[in-house]
């Protein structure tokens, strides 16, 4: 398919920003400058071209932007927030779907720009590894079918699912974003339907091991506080559960799941 070149974006690193946006519907300027770290000399240049760059897109109507008060791991600041338009959509995708970005909720735009901040943190962190890899799978490719007990397609949609290979080991994780804003007893109910799919052997026919169900919060206090309810409960099991702190997330991934699967808080 063949669009005009008014629509062509200008340099290699525009199609990147595209392409990123395509992936993860929102970031921030700060998060697409890490995303494309690899083409400056420096954060301070990333942070400034990129921007210059974002602004080159607006300017063409492929990208727009969203001036948002985001709470949690944004620390309530007030950021610029990138989509991608019609217009860019259909570049970066080669099909046509309208774009609505100014209609999302402040909440779920927070949540997607949470989602986004986890998968540069677990991609920046394999980056400084050598021979390492990580594999990010979004919605809905992270999404799992299982029929439940009584014949029903049950559809388990985890925030992402993530893939980490090494010389020697493979490590698997079912990743949901946690902002506190629920209460702790949804997470449980949560956890309880990924114990289900545990018991119905789908994931375990297909890839020979069960991923562990990392829940990544934003306080010590409500990792504490999940921990502590996960924990109590008997029928989940323990080495089915990590929750942790976004801070923790790269030592996870240098040091691998076994130290953290059913940690619970202190006494």
């Amino acid at each position: 398919m063949n669009f005009p070149n008014f629509l062509t974006p200008s340099y290699p690193v525009h199609q990147e920003l595209l392409e990123r946006l395509q992936t993860h519907r929102f970031a921030t300027t700060h998060q697409l400058s890490r995303f494309t770290a690899h083409h400056y000399s420096s954060k301070r240049s990333g942070l400034r071209q990129t921007l210059r760059h974002l602004q080159k897109l607006e300017s063409q109507e492929l990208v727009v932007r969203l001036e948002r008060r985001i709470g949690g791991w944004q620390g309530g600041s007030s950021v610029s927030i990138w989509a991608l338009s019609t217009s860019g959509y259909r570049v970066v995708s080669g099909t046509s779907r309208r774009q609505r970005p100014q209609e999302i909720s402040t909440t779920f735009l927070g949540h997607l720009l949470a989602a986004t901040e986890v998968s540069l943190v677990f991609t920046e962190t394999i980056q400084g590894m050598d021979r390492w890899k990580v594999g990010i799978y979004q919605e809905p490719a992270c999404w799992r079918d299982y029929v439940g007990a009584h014949g029903q397609v049950i559809t388990l949609k985890p925030d992402l699912a993530v893939e980490i290979t090494g010389p020697d080991f493979t490590d698997r994780y079912f990743v949901e974003v946690d902002r506190a804003t629920e209460n702790p007893a949804r997470v449980v109910r949560k956890t309880r339907v990924y114990g289900d799919y545990l018991r119905s052997g789908v994931e375990q026919e297909k890839t020979g091991m069960f991923p562990a169900i990392l829940w990544l919060v934003p306080t010590e206090k409500r990792r504490d506080q999940l921990r502590r309810y996960l924990s109590e409960e008997p029928e989940l099991p323990r080495d089915l559960w990590i929750v942790l702190t976004l801070e923790d997330l790269p030592h996870l991934v240098r040091d691998g799941p076994e130290n953290y699967l059913g940690v619970a808080p202190p006494p």
